[in-house]
C-alpha cells in the first residue's frame, strides 16, 4: 500500500503521537471514499475503508511488539507495562484521530446530511430524524447489562485480533465513529438551540472518562490478541518464548476485563 510505504512502522513507534494524524487522515480518506463509492451505505463503509487503511501499519507494529516481547525472560509488572506502553499509546492516538474526524464531519455537515450519512452510528444512541429516544432503566440491572455487552465486545475484539492480527481495528474504528458522530451531532444541535457549550459541558466532558476507560479495555484486548497471533505464527507452540508471550497476554487480558468493569460502573454513574 502506498501510505504504508510513506509511514514506516518503526518511525511511528518512535513517535507515537503522530498516530493521531494517522487515524485522522485515514478516517478522512475512509469517509470520502465511502461517500464516492457507496453513498447509500456511507456510514458503515467509512468505517470499513478506515480499517482497511490502518490494518497493514498496525500488523507491522504487532509483529515488532511480539519480537520485543520474547526478549524478556523474567516476569515483571513494570516491564510488562513498558513492553506494551508504546503500542498502547499508538492505539489510543489512532482512536482519537478517528474520533476527531467523525466528530468534525458530523458537526459541520448539515443535519439532513448527517442523519442520512451516519444513520447507523446515530441509531446506536436512538437518534433518528431530529428526535432522541431516552430510557433510564434500573441502575443495578443496567450495570450488568452494560458489563455483559462490553465483555462480549472485548472478547470479540480479542478474537478478531487473534485470528486476523490487527483485524479488531474494525471494531475500534466503529466505536470511534459512533462516539464521534454522536458528540458532533449533539453539539451542533446545542449550538442551533443557542446553547453553545451544552454538548461539550453536559455530554462530551462527563462522558469522556467512560469513553476513554471503555476504549482502553478494547485497546488492551486488541493488542494482546494481535501479539499472540504473531507469536503463534512465528514461535514454536508451547516453547519457552511462546509460553512467555501467552502468560503476558492472559495477564493483560485480565487487566482489560477489570478496566471494562470500571468503565461500566462509570457509565451507570452518569445516568
Amino acid at each position: 500500500m502506498v501510505f504504508e510505504q510513506l509511514i514506516k512502522s518503526r518511525w511511528l513507534e518512535s513517535k507515537p503521537r503522530f498516530a493521531f494524524l494517522l487515524g485522522f487522515f485515514y478516517s478522512m480518506l475512509g469517509i470520502l471514499s465511502a461517500k464516492l463509492i457507496f453513498p447509500s451505505s456511507a456510514g458503515i463503509m467509512a468505517v470499513a475503508f478506515t480499517a482497511i487503511l490502518l490494518i497493514p501499519s498496525l500488523n507491522q507494529l504487532l509483529a515488532i511488539e511480539e519480537v520485543q516481547e520474547v526478549r524478556e525472560r523474567k516476569f515483571s509488572p513494570i516491564q510488562l507495562f513498558k513492553d506494551h506502553y508504546d503500542i498502547l499509546e499508538i492505539y489510543i492516538f489512532v482512536f482519537f484521530g478517528m474520533f476527531t474526524t467523525f466528530l468534525f464531519f458530523s458537526f459541520f455537515f448539515p443535519d439532513s446530511t448527517t442523519l442520512s450519512f451516519f444513520s447507523p452510528q446515530l441509531k446506536v444512541a436512538g437518534i433518528s430524524g431530529a428526535a432522541t429516544a431516552a430510557a433510564v432503566p434500573v441502575k443495578s440491572a443496567f450495570f450488568w447489562s452494560i458489563l455483559k455487552n462490553n465483555l462480549i465486545v472485548l472478547l470479540v475484539s480479542f478474537g478478531l485480533s487473534l485470528i486476523y492480527g490487527a483485524g479488531s481495528i474494525l471494531f475500534l474504528a466503529w466505536n470511534a465513529s459512533v462516539w464521534g458522530v454522536i458528540f458532533g451531532f449533539i453539539s451542533r444541535q446545542s449550538i442551533q438551540a443557542n446553547n453553545l457549550f451544552y454538548g461539550f459541558t453536559n455530554i462530551l466532558f462527563p462522558s469522556f472518562p467512560h469513553m476513554f476507560t471503555e476504549g482502553l479495555s478494547y485497546f488492551l484486548a486488541a493488542i494482546v490478541g494481535g501479539i499472540l497471533s504473531k507469536a503463534i505464527i512465528r514461535e514454536k507452540l508451547f516453547s519457552k518464548k511462546f509460553n512467555h508471550v501467552l502468560v503476558d497476554a492472559l495477564l493483560v487480558l485480565c487487566i482489560a476485563v477489570v478496566v471494562v468493569a470500571i468503565a461500566a460502573y462509570i457509565e451507570v454513574s452518569l445516568i
